[in-house]
């Protein structure tokens, strides 16, 4: 049977390009910060380190900004909390790895045919060469802040405004499509067809894993997905 959307509300534009506008917001205020700690020592890894930490922070910050301006009638925040955490963990992390298993076989196909592909991706498994301190910063900022805030950007906000005006499929569809998009900054060269798959498809499924289980569930699944990042990323050092 056909899902009908909520019925509509005010300010539904607001609600839908804020979210949206936030994260090249972000991206932009970590470029101006890594411009302005080019006369210091600590190098482009360092310096590239700092800048995704503080994206990511602010995006968190942005979001619960944006959360906060939204009438109280909506209950977002009660409904993004309607599951516990304790029953979220075990259902997200299985999610999260069944992710990371449809990634892998993406990119295992791409890789095999499309060589440009990969040629591309061996590009993106170069060492990386971090300090201790900026494997510290990469963690808490994939495994902590991105999931937190990014679930409550794409999931607890936009995709919120979209069933308001369209059945959930369609809504999963464009908010992880947005979600792909806002996260071409992390890799060259535009576009990675793998890459930009993998996303699109993650956030539709993270769409319905936040519909299903709420707030929680999507973030430990985002969570578990960026580890497996974080976990590569660190293994190529």
């Amino acid at each position: 049977m056909r899902e009908a959307a909520e019925p509509p509300v005010e300010g539904f534009w607001w609600r839908t390009l804020a979210p949206i506008g936030a994260v090249p917001v972000a991206l932009a205020a970590a470029l101006v910060l890594l411009a302005a700690l080019a006369p210091t020592p600590i190098g482009d890894e360092g310096r590239g380190v700092i800048a995704g930490f503080v994206a990511s922070a602010l995006i968190l910050l942005f979001a619960l900004v944006l959360r906060s301006t939204l009438p109280g009638h909506l209950a977002y925040w009660s409904t993004a909390l309607k599951h516990t955490w304790g029953g979220a963990v075990g259902l997200g992390a299985t999610i999260g790895a069944g992710l990371l298993v449809g990634t892998l076989a993406i990119v295992a196909f791409a890789t095999a045919v499309d060589p440009s592909a990969d040629r591309h991706l061996e590009d993106l498994r170069e060492d990386v060469g971090l300090a201790a301190w900026q494997k510290a910063l990469t963690v808490v900022a994939l495994v902590l802040l991105a999931p937190l805030g990014e679930e409550l950007l794409f999931r607890g906000l936009l995709l919120r405004a979209l069933v308001r005006r369209m059945p959930f499929w369609p809504a999963a569809t464009v908010s992880g499509a947005v979600f792909a998009v806002c996260h071409l900054d992390q890799y060259v060269p535009w576009p990675l067809w793998p890459r930009t798959l993998t996303l699109a498809g993650t956030g539709v499924v993270l769409a319905w894993l936040y519909r299903w289980r709420g707030y929680p569930a999507s973030v430990v699944a985002h969570a578990s997905v960026n580890l497996g990042a974080a976990i590569a990323l660190l293994a190529s050092d």
